[in-house]
């Protein structure tokens, strides 16, 4: 389950996460099984976080750090990350039906997915 301070300082707006996440470089990031449906993160540094089994139907997730990121089995249909950078990413069995990946940098990244993806 997620870290509900965690999850608490992230719901308080991208500003305060980033800001808090720079003063907390130590602290490993467990977002696991959050509900982040429709959540606005545009710009939010979430590298290294683990976000399995995350749900982030229909999120903006545009221009976020998800380098070194755990998104296995996490729920990205009709997230948006445009411009996202997942370098060195895990998405193992995601959901990622109609999600937006135009721009998003998947160098590294790893990836086992059911169906077909469009990019």
């Amino acid at each position: 389950m997620a870290n509900e301070e965690q999850l608490k300082i992230l719901k308080s707006g991208v500003q305060v996460w980033n800001k808090w996440r720079e003063e907390n470089p130590e602290i490993k990031i467990d977002l696991r099984k959050a509900d982040l449906r429709i959540a606005r993160l545009r710009g939010a540094n979430l590298a290294e976080a683990n976000l399995d089994r995350a749900d982030l139907v229909g999120a903006d997730l545009s221009l976020v750090n998800l380098n070194g990121t755990c998104l296995n089995v996490a729920d990205l249909l009709r997230a948006n990350l445009s411009g996202a950078t997942l370098v060195r990413a895990e998405l193992i069995r995601s959901h990622l039906i109609m999600a937006n990946f135009t721009d998003a940098d998947f160098s590294g990244a790893y990836l086992i997915t059911v169906g077909s993806l469009k990019f």
